[in-house]
């Protein structure tokens, strides 16, 4: 086994417990205050859409419907990606959404609106940061 240890596979149930982890998070409502969005979490080919209220998840959805278009921003990688950034003790190039994102690297690829996803970043950082303790 690596050093870095091995995580379950990204499904609607570990997005659940994630997000039930950020919703108990004592600091989350402080940063996400004014975090009050719909944002997409892409795992392979599947689409979590996240709909954020003042820093707190209120709804998850799996998969897109054409209603659901109208969400801000999306953050998409490969479920290896996903699984690697929320070990406990990431491996080099998966300890940050910045890593995963460099072009070199290429394993997430952040989509939409660009403002939305800066206002928000302090809070996105923490919420994703989260993961980790799931």
């Amino acid at each position: 086994m690596s050093k870095y240890g091995s995580r379950k596979s990204i499904d609607l149930e570990w997005i659940e417990r994630w997000a039930r982890r950020v919703n108990e998070d004592r600091v989350m409502p402080k940063l996400g205050r004014f975090f009050n969005a719909r944002f997409v979490l892409g795992v392979d080919d599947v689409d979590y859409l996240l709909h954020m209220r003042e820093g707190k998840v209120a709804k998850i959805s799996e998969g897109l419907e054409p209603s659901d278009f109208g969400y801000e921003f999306a953050l998409r990688a490969p479920s290896s990606a996903w699984s690697k950034f929320s070990q406990k003790t990431p491996p080099p190039m998966f300890n940050d959404i910045w890593a995963m994102a460099h072009p070199l690297h290429k394993q997430l690829r952040i989509e939409g609106n660009q403002l939305t996803f800066w206002q928000n970043m302090r809070a996105m950082h923490w919420m994703l940061s989260l993961m980790r303790e799931v």
